[in-house]
């Protein structure tokens, strides 16, 4: 079947249109056909070029001299511009994911060594223990919504504890990560407001609770992040409120979002592909194999956006400055000139350099804690239950995202 560009090109900017899973169609027939592609939608605000091969995708994420991500990091869903006040109001001002070199650099640097490997590492029987305690839980029931229960609290239990924020108020915490990230979901939803304004509520009160937390770690310090945060120097200058702020917004968001969207849809995958459940059962030294297919398949973040900022010469075409420019990881992923059988989920694969966390300078910061988190949970979970099945819908119940890979429920049973 092939796309015509009237509705490649309203589709890809219609969240509404990518549940359907109609886009990996349309990123094979662009990466034979165009894959430097440019979109004229209706509705959006803005033309832009569209990237779909492993490599243009992997060269475009880490040329940061050539391209910005100043605007957003994200696919936007309005070609819009937003004011400095909107900007400043939603914490992108200063947020690493939205910076270029050197303010970029100078502002990510001092945080690098609390997330590397070795340091996260340390982290593992903090993880081991949360995961243990969560699948206790579970064995007091025959079957869960495994989205809505275990993928949203453990990143959010390992999040809030990295923070140092005491357990009695997660729930209030938990509440507003929902408001702020996700205030379309019920449990976001302010009775009276419009999304947008629950989302403003959110991000405003994760950021006034960071600041309060962030002062009392400056006068009674501890060994967590709350501290790291309250006693960061950049550029030999202290944070600021609004900076401490949004640094407890990025751990929050980027702890939280990408490993409840992998979980929940890697454990969708594994349940549609039970020879690969039982092959990781069976060989649990696949677990570190499982996590980086479950990633390739997932890929979080389907989408990035980029702006250019000088000219750009690709498959005989020019990006000129200025120019938005879609670069999307989920069809890389998928790019057959990188994989074999790349629509296959394959936890034996032996060379997988997917893009789902990124590259270059803006590579997932969390990257080390996801994997750890994916793979103490993948070990263990099928280990505990290794009868689990779907309850009753097989079909993934997606996100309706145009940028977010996800799934929204999971009801599983759990057949002890």
């Amino acid at each position: 079947m092939s796309f015509d560009k009237s509705y490649i090109d309203n589709n890809l900017v219609n969240p509404e249109w990518w549940p359907s899973g109609e886009f990996h169609e349309v990123f094979k027939q662009l990466r034979d056909e165009e894959p430097l592609y440019w979109a004229e939608p209706e509705n959006y605000g803005r033309n832009f070029w569209v990237v779909t091969r492993y490599d243009d995708v992997k060269a475009i994420m880490a040329d940061s001299m050539t391209f910005s991500n100043s605007v957003d990091s994200r696919i936007p869903r309005s070609g819009k511009r937003l004011t400095t006040l909107q900007r400043r109001a939603l914490m992108w001002d200063v947020n690493i994911a939205m910076l270029d070199p050197p303010f970029h650099t100078v502002l990510r640097q001092p945080m690098n060594k609390h997330f590397s490997v070795p340091a996260i590492n340390k982290l593992k029987n903090d993880v081991e223990k949360i995961v243990d305690e969560l699948i206790e839980e579970l064995k007091t029931k025959k079957s869960i919504d495994i989205v809505n229960t275990f993928a949203a609290k453990l990143p959010m239990d390992i999040v809030f504890a990295m923070l140092g924020i005491p357990e009695e108020d997660w729930p209030m915490l938990e509440k507003y990560a929902y408001q702020a990230f996700s205030p379309a979901d019920p449990k976001g939803t302010i009775p009276g407001k419009t999304h947008a304004e629950a989302s403003y509520i959110g991000l405003e009160s994760i950021g006034k609770y960071g600041y309060q937390m962030a002062r009392d770690r400056l006068a009674n310090p501890r060994d967590d992040m709350a501290t790291v945060i309250s006693k960061m120097v950049v550029d030999g200058t202290s944070l600021d409120e609004h900076e401490i702020a949004t640094w407890f917004l990025v751990l929050i968001l980027g702890g939280l979002e990408t490993t409840r969207n992998a979980i929940g849809a890697g454990m969708w995958t594994f349940l549609a592909n039970p020879d690969q459940k039982q092959l990781l059962i069976e060989q649990p030294d696949l677990a570190g194999g499982a996590v980086e297919e479950v990633l390739r398949w997932v890929t979080p973040a389907r989408g990035r956006l980029r702006v250019a900022k000088a000219p750009y010469r690709l498959h005989g075409k020019v990006i000129k400055p200025l120019d938005w420019v879609f670069i999307y990881p989920a069809s890389g992923n998928k790019d057959e000139r990188k994989f074999d059988n790349p629509h296959k989920f394959d936890i034996t694969r032996t060379s997988n350099e997917h893009l789902a966390l990124g590259e270059g300078i803006h590579a997932c910061l969390g990257r080390a804690l996801v994997r750890l988190e994916l793979k103490t949970l993948f070990s263990k979970i099928f280990e505990a239950f290794p009868n689990m099945d779907f309850a009753n819908d097989k079909r993934p119940h997606w996100v309706i995202d145009h940028q977010v890979s996800g799934v929204t429920k999971l009801e599983v049973n759990l057949n002890q």
